[in-house]
């Protein structure tokens, strides 16, 4: 597991998340999130494992959310549940990999493909960098 989704993974458990990770499923079995039980299931098989740390910060935005249902990963999903979710997703993956970034050497789209970040986020991404760093 890297540094990132362990963090990732870190700080939904400090939101009183519960984590179950999955090694059984599928590689093209979706990551999941039950809000209302505040858990959330990671699929560690996942084929694209790249993404995994902006899926758990996805999954664990629902749960703060408070989304409704049961919830799995969609990486093209535009519904407002989904776009508030790859939103949280970011509010939660900026602070973590910029930590230790200068501001004079950020770089958006290392960002962005370090995570397969969906290209209809790079506005948000964007912003949220500038608010970081400002």
């Amino acid at each position: 597991m890297n540094n990132y989704l362990q963090n990732v993974l870190s700080y939904a458990f400090n939101q009183g998340i519960g984590i179950t990770l999955c090694r059984d499923f599928s590689p093209y079995t979706p990551s999941g999130a039950n809000p209302k039980r505040k858990q959330i299931v990671i699929n560690m098989k996942w084929y694209k494992p790249q993404q995994l740390p902006y899926i758990a910060a996805h999954e664990t935005a629902h749960v703060l959310n408070e989304d409704s249902g049961l919830l799995y990963f969609s990486g093209t999903a535009k519904t407002s549940i989904e776009a508030k979710s790859n939103r949280g997703a970011i509010d939660i993956l900026i602070p973590i990999y910029f930590q230790d970034i200068e501001k004079e050497c950020v770089d958006m789209y290392a960002f962005i493909n370090k995570f397969e970040i969906p290209t209809f986020m790079e506005d948000y991404v964007f912003h949220k960098i500038h608010d970081f760093y400002h």
